[in-house]
């Protein structure tokens, strides 16, 4: 039996120096003679992978992303990262940037209101990239609803106008069904961008049905949790957050506010309303960073009417509605057929991530006298989103990140100006990986140039791999060493003569194991027979 120890001598910021591969040449012929077998005895290295401690000396986060000097901020959590928590780590910063993408409506700059509608950030290790870390955002285009996206009620009617724009409205037998029940319904199977998006609707008809009271009149647009639910089974329940837009009695037209499935009073605010007028009212539920808005935009004003302060709703808690990041699915029910109910501009933010939403180029529609995305430098001195940065507190968490500097960009990968397939990613360039924890406690110790009859179910195939280790890495060290050494055949026929010996820790899913020390390598050789 013959015993080899490999070396690995850490050296920083060099290719390939911070990853356990271990590459030794030897002064002498190593002969492995035919039907040989290995194993592993030990690997000891002291330090991988330390943690890093953010706290409240490192943990502010600065981004901005218009060619105006604004900017917005977050804190992240504090507590200890490293690669085998990582996902904790990008779940916080997904949350913190969405959470962070806010604007005041009541800010008297509306040039500045429309450029966050349809942002949303996503913050993930990108495999692709080398498991670096990559925060990103994107926008979900405010545009009419895809009927092919919904779960609709066989008794809703849908209507062409022009281009993509659609009506709604409820057909029933005798056009005058009034009912309080919630079947009557559409629901988007697309959610909404999680940062700044929003679901509207305007009434083009809202007429007294003479139905079961104000629960059976007009219609409400908001959003659900659940977007499988069918029609026949929706309930009052399933509205997370909604407007119903009512008549209490003839001519009265009012405004309600669903919070977690529980209607509101009547708001003190009018709806501004003239059948089939493009001046109606247009009802707005938002996502407003880690809140949720419920906006009534009125023509010839400027600002939305916010039904969060309205006295007569009276949603306590100084109208804050918190969101609490969870997707959430646009929905609109009707209460009566289309002589009394029609609505239009059924329109919403949809989530560029995982929903892929199609829409045509140079679609840029305009929704009435609501809020909405600038498409272009108008002349006005309107800001665009196109210069963009992120700053880090400091340089030591920004290397931790993976990132050379304290502050990133602009990072030009898309247009200069919003549209339809806007875009952009900050990819970390620097040294550190992140390895997600899928694998955690999963290693093993591939040979790059001796055969091994080993197998693996992972790869379907034949891999030379001369062991799985379960072992935890936690305490920043990895320190294995086998009692009883399993010893695996050579797939040689004939002697094989070494000089060089190259083996590699990896994690379970073979993606490279960092290191922060020096480290060795303990391989036992065992001919036939022995």
């Amino acid at each position: 039996m013959r015993l080899i120890r490999l070396y690995k001598d850490y050296e920083a910021n060099v290719p390939l120096g911070s990853i356990a591969n271990f590459n030794n040449n030897f002064q002498a012929d190593i002969v492995l003679k035919p039907n040989s077998q290995l194993a592993l005895q030990s690997i000891a290295i002291d330090t991988v992978d330390v943690a890093f401690t953010i706290d409240s000396s490192n943990n502010r986060v600065q981004w901005g992303i218009t060619d105006e000097a604004f900017y917005d901020e977050f804190l992240i959590a504090p507590g200890d990262y490293n690669s085998t928590n990582v996902n904790l780590l990008t779940d916080r910063l997904t949350e913190d940037f969405n959470a962070s993408t806010t604007f005041d409506i009541y800010n008297d700059a509306v040039s500045l209101l429309p450029y966050y509608l349809g942002i949303e950030w996503l913050v993930e290790i990108n495999k692709n990239a080398g498991s670096k870390l990559d925060i990103g955002y994107k926008i979900g285009d405010l545009y009419w609803t895809d009927a092919s996206k919904l779960i609709r009620a066989a008794n809703v009617n849908i209507a062409d106008v022009d281009d993509d724009r659609k009506t709604f409205s409820l057909v029933s037998p005798d056009n005058a069904y009034a009912s309080a029940e919630f079947d009557k319904c559409i629901i988007n199977q697309k959610y909404l961008s999680k940062g700044c998006g929003c679901v509207r609707a305007q009434g083009m008809k809202l007429d007294d049905n003479q139905g079961p009271g104000s629960n059976g009149q007009g219609y409400i647009v908001g959003l659900v949790n659940d977007p499988t639910i069918a029609p026949e089974d929706l309930e009052l329940s399933d509205i997370k957050y909604g407007i119903h837009y009512t008549i209490f009695q003839t001519g009265i037209r009012k405004y309600q506010v669903i919070i977690n499935g529980v209607r509101s009073s009547a708001g003190d605010e009018n709806p501004i309303y003239t059948e089939e007028s493009a001046d109606n009212d247009i009802q707005e539920v938002m996502i407003n960073g880690e809140e949720i808005f419920f906006n009534i935009y009125q023509n010839g004003v400027a600002q939305p009417y916010v039904l969060n302060s309205d006295e007569g709703i009276g949603l306590g808690n100084g109208g804050v509605v918190p969101y609490d990041g969870d997707p959430l699915y646009p929905v609109l029910v009707f209460f009566s057929g289309d002589d009394y109910v029609i609505v239009d501009n059924f329109i919403s933010n949809e989530s560029q991530y995982q929903n892929n939403p199609t829409v045509p180029d140079n679609y840029y529609p305009t929704f009435g006298h609501a809020l909405q995305p600038e498409t272009v430098e108008n002349g006005a001195g309107l800001a665009e989103i196109s210069e963009n940065y992120l700053e880090f507190e400091t340089g030591e968490i920004a290397n931790f990140l993976g990132y050379d500097d304290r502050i990133i960009g602009p990072v030009d990968t898309g247009p200069s100006a919003r549209s339809a397939d806007e875009s952009r990613d900050y990819i970390a360039q620097g040294e550190n990986k992140f390895n997600p924890d899928y694998f955690a406690d999963s290693f093993l110790v591939e040979l790059k140039n001796i055969p091994l009859d080993s197998f693996d179910g992972l790869k379907e195939a034949r891999k030379n791999v001369l062991a799985y280790i379960a072992h935890s890495d936690a305490d920043g060290s990895f320190n294995y060493e086998v009692n009883n050494p399993i010893f695996v055949d050579l797939n040689n026929k004939k002697e094989i003569l070494l000089r060089n010996v190259e083996a590699n820790l990896l994690y379970g899913d073979y993606t490279e194991f960092g290191i922060n020390s020096d480290a060795t390598m303990v391989l036992l050789i065992k001919e036939k027979g022995e």
